[in-house]
């Protein structure tokens, strides 16, 4: 809170600097969640996630961003909302000329930072590889992306591989290289690709296709692989996720989505290897928008397990999100 205020107040006093400029961040997700299914159904309020922090236009090529997420880097279940945690998420320096971009710190990641923004509803859901863990939306490394024209970005990132809330170091890093096609107006495709090297090397691949019609329709798939998932030998996992949005007018819109989940069954087993994890999710709701800085959603959702001795898990979930700034 101090660095909002020092920093607002800074950046209120110069301006004879037409470049010495920010602004600060406040955004926060809360629920209210019911379980549906017959028996003993969990429900209660909840805090997801309260981000901090502020971002600063130091000149016209540098540009730096320091936030913190309040919330639980762990979240797996619901009794890991009984837990709050204060880390950086965000704390990086960007220099950008011309069609080149660099970024140092604790950098955002790329490996799903496209489909989260098509699928749109964080405050709701994360986006497949986030919420199922196989990969992390920040890491402390370096990122460089260059655009050589309007319709081919290429990205590339050099990172130690732990995620932003685990930043021990050790001899290993994890390298990432992206390319996103925009053919033509509304479409929108992209490959990615990321690995360890260890003993057993670990390999993330990552294609997506997206399209939009602006206010109308927005749609997106993707398809992903990890291989030696935490470096252990033939421990495959492959996922699938589809999303749609349709906007009814600026304060209603209808979303769906679902995700398929899938552990490969190792050499020699009769079984997956992680069968407890395996399954699909179906999300379905309404979301409306009473002002610009308020989201508010009312949806169903379902988790469907692939081992046939766990019950389908139902609930029906009130998300909220607001901006204070």
């Amino acid at each position: 809170m101090l660095l909002l205020a020092v920093s607002g107040k800074m950046a209120a006093q110069d301006t004879t600097h037409p470049f010495a400029r920010g602004e600060p961040i406040g955004l926060v997700f809360t629920n209210f969640y019911t379980g549906i299914n017959q028996g003993d159904n969990p429900s209660g309020f909840a805090l997801k996630r309260a981000y901090l922090g502020y971002q600063f236009d130091l000149d016209k090529h540098f540009r730096a961003k320091l936030q913190l997420d309040i919330g639980n880097p762990g979240d797996v279940s619901q009794d890991t909302l009984l837990r709050r945690f204060a880390y950086f998420k965000d704390a990086w320096l960007q220099y950008s000329a011309g069609k080149w971009a660099f970024n140092i710190g604790i950098i955002p990641l790329q490996q799903f930072s496209l489909q989260e923004r098509v699928w749109g509803h964080r405050y709701i859901a994360k986006s497949a590889l986030d919420e199922f863990g196989l990969a992390s939306s920040a890491d402390l490394g370096a990122s460089a992306k260059y655009n050589p024209t309007d319709w081919l970005a290429l990205d590339f990132t050099l990172m130690n591989g732990e995620g932003f809330n685990n930043l021990q170091s050790d001899n290993s890093f994890k390298t990432g290289l992206g390319v996103t096609l925009k053919p033509y107006k509304g479409l929108i495709i992209r490959s990615y690709a990321d690995i360890t090297n260890k003993k057993n090397s670990e390999l993330l691949l990552v294609n997506f296709v997206g399209y939009e019609i602006k206010d109308k329709f927005l749609f997106g798939a993707e398809y992903d692989i990890k291989r030696n998932e935490d470096f252990i030998k033939d421990h495959h996992e492959r996922v699938f996720s589809a999303y749609a949005t349709y906007h009814v007018n600026s304060k209603f819109e209808f979303f769906g989505r679902y995700d398929l989940r899938r552990s490969n069954t190792p050499r020699g087993d009769t079984q997956p290897w992680n069968p407890t994890g395996d399954g699909s999710t179906l999300i379905a709701g309404i979301e409306y928008r009473p002002i610009p800085k308020v989201r508010t959603a009312l949806s169903y959702q379902e988790w469907f397990p692939y081992a046939t001795n766990l019950d389908n898990e139902a609930f029906l979930y009130l998300n909220i999100e607001f901006r204070v700034w």
